[in-house]
């Protein structure tokens, strides 16, 4: 069972006047303009689990749902939602157990994780989304995808887990150290709060779930268009491993963002987003398979 459990929806997406032009974005009460003025918070709930959800709520625009990796949040999706805004309707979430939503009793699965997505998006709403993973939200889409056809109308993974060629915690561990060190302070220091928010335990445990997933096979069963995104400096998510990975999907091809981190969503959202803009327009909403043509 799935359902919204926050209605506070305003009548009209804010930052716009009735006859549909952008406004100027509120300010707070120190005059400053407050952030991300177009993202709203509702919180869903998906059988036994709440997921947050900052959000557009913009019917009228092709949605995209964005789906964070392990230890983080939808707020280092903020920049990029920011930039996705003027043309889709966007969500970034907050899985059970991260960013704002209650910790469940132990730490979900990669599987059970793609269970709350896919959930989460049933409970919004939405028909036909773009699903965009980054980093171990990429496996996390790509079971949602492949274990609930016609959810989606296409998914992008930027910086997919876990190379087979890295297929332990340490071997990741080492990357992710080597990543940190080509990633802005900024960057580096909203990652450092997710990861204490999360825990280190639910941290550890989450990645033994990580590594043990299989993406490369679990792909092969997702039959909507794809497209894989990498950093051009992403040691997490090397370019032979991207690539080999968009070979196992039935339709995908690569992108690459010259000069990026792993973390190129926060880092580099307007590249980002003018990269993915020619698929996202591509995509169509799928049609349910209990829907006749």
């Amino acid at each position: 069972m799935s359902r919204v459990t926050d209605g506070r929806e305003a009548s009209r997406r804010p930052g716009r006047t009735r006859a549909g032009e952008r406004a100027v974005p509120p300010a707070s009460s120190t005059g400053r303009v407050r952030r991300h003025p177009l993202l709203r918070r509702r919180r869903v709930v998906v059988g036994p689990h709440a997921v947050d959800v900052r959000g557009t709520f913009d019917p009228a625009l092709p949605p995209v749902v964005l789906v964070h990796g392990v230890g983080m949040s939808g707020a280092y999706f903020l920049r990029l939602a920011d930039e996705l805004a003027a043309t889709r309707d966007v969500y970034a979430l907050d899985l059970p157990g991260y960013g704002t939503t209650p910790k469940p009793r132990r730490p979900l699965s990669v599987a059970e994780l793609g269970e709350a997505a896919a959930g989460a998006v049933a409970a919004l709403g939405l028909s036909g989304p773009v699903l965009v993973g980054h980093s171990m939200g990429c496996q996390i889409v790509v079971d949602a995808v492949r274990d609930h056809p016609g959810l989606c109308s296409g998914y992008v993974l930027v910086g997919p887990t876990v190379d087979p060629d890295a297929p332990s915690r340490p071997g990741q561990a080492w990357r992710l150290l080597r990543d940190t060190l080509r990633e802005p302070p900024p960057t580096n220091a909203l990652v450092l709060r997710d990861y204490l928010r999360m825990g280190p335990l639910r941290y550890l445990r989450t990645t033994r779930s990580m590594v043990r997933d299989r993406i490369e096979e679990d792909i092969r069963g997702c039959t909507v268009p794809g497209l894989l995104v990498r950093g051009g400096r992403d040691p997490i998510a090397p370019r032979d491993w991207v690539r080999r990975l968009a070979r196992a999907a039935p339709d995908a091809r690569v992108v690459e963002i010259p000069g990026a981190p792993h973390n190129v969503q926060h880092t580099d959202p307007k590249e980002l987003a003018a990269a993915c803009a020619p698929f996202l327009d591509a995509c169509r909403p799928a049609r349910r398979p209990d829907v006749p043509a």
